[in-house]
């Protein structure tokens, strides 16, 4: 015979379910931070690996449409270190040159690696990189193939262009011509802040002259306009050229400097301060201008406003050697 539960078995029944329900809730709603959180990571891991998938076609220098990554990591460079890192990526490896000679970036140079001479890097060293792209220049031309065949190459004109066209470049190369632009922004402003430092310092109607003294062949002397190692003295801080080296300059084709004789100083280096590079290939030639009543007939030397500068650094054409010429020029003329 069955029996029916009374009315206190009932409620006993009624609470041991009511507290099964609400604990069965409770775990549900405690369970889905945790599922709502690795959809979102998976979702940022997601959109993480679509960037680094993501490819654009580029045009370079030598009119090649070549397929590279959108934004690259493993980067190699045969000439284009310094311009790298100042739009804030490190490339994996880059010429040895680029490794020995920039003054500038000396302090950066950790974690990348050496790939050989410029114009014939090691491929075996570049393959064994992995890199995702390779930055070249007009004279790897004779390589391309073969390093097309290790990642995606693409040449940045060299020859014709200045610092910041180099820099403007790579940085679209890579993916960060925003933080180019703001690199080139914050330069702007520091050349502003040197040239109201310098102001106490220089009088606005004095002039000066970039002397080259030896280079690339003996007994050579230069001075220069408003490129290569005189770009900071007039563009950046907007000194005065003397009237002879400018109309010389105007006439262009002065890439390397304008080569002058030494009979010629008087002429094209009589400005009142000169900022002078000097160059151990040719000692007896250095001696030789020393030496000179010439030289030493000049405004700038008799004055004593004559300022030997760190060939290695001065003679770099890129932007963070600029930056630091910068620096080295308000030390030097406000001692």
């Amino acid at each position: 015979m069955l029996r029916h539960p009374n009315k206190l078995q009932l409620s006993c029944i009624i609470l041991v379910l009511t507290l099964l329900l609400s604990a069965c809730g409770q775990g549900k709603q405690t369970s889905s931070p945790s599922t709502e959180g690795n959809s979102a990571l998976q979702t940022e891991t997601s959109t993480d690996t679509a960037l680094e998938s993501a490819t654009r076609v580029y045009k370079d220098a030598l009119g090649r449409e070549v397929t590279i990554p959108a934004h690259p990591q493993r980067v190699l460079t045969t000439q284009y270190l310094p311009e790298m890192l100042a739009a804030g990526l490190k490339p994996a490896g880059a010429a040895s040159h680029l490794l020995n000679n920039y003054v500038s970036i000396q302090d950066q140079l950790e974690g990348i690696e050496d790939i050989g001479v410029s114009n014939k890097l090691n491929l075996e060293k570049a393959l064994e990189l992995q890199p995702d792209l390779i930055i070249a220049a007009e004279w790897n031309e004779d390589q391309l193939e073969q390093l097309s065949k290790i990642a995606p190459t693409v040449v940045v004109q060299w020859e014709g262009a200045d610092a910041f066209q180099h820099f403007k470049s790579v940085a679209d190369v890579i993916g960060r011509s925003e933080q180019a632009q703001e690199w080139i922004q914050a330069f702007n402003q520091k050349s502003e802040e040197a040239r109201t430092k310098l102001s106490s310092f220089v009088s606005p109607d004095e002039t000066f002259g970039v002397v080259v003294i030896g280079g690339f062949e003996k007994g050579q002397l230069r001075v220069y306009g408003n490129a290569n190692v005189g770009y900071t003295l007039y563009d950046a801080l907007k000194f005065n050229m003397t009237d002879t080296v400018k109309e010389e300059w105007a006439k262009g084709n002065h890439e390397l400097g304008i080569n002058i004789s030494l009979e010629k100083l008087p002429e094209y280096a009589s400005a009142d301060r000169l900022f002078v590079v000097r160059f151990d290939n040719d000692p007896d030639f250095l001696k030789e201008v020393d030496d000179s009543q010439l030289w030493h007939s000049l405004p700038a030397v008799k004055n004593n406003k004559v300022y030997v500068v760190d060939e290695s650094l001065w003679f770099s054409y890129d932007v963070m050697s600029l930056s630091a010429q910068l620096d080295d020029a308000v030390q030097l003329l406000t001692k």
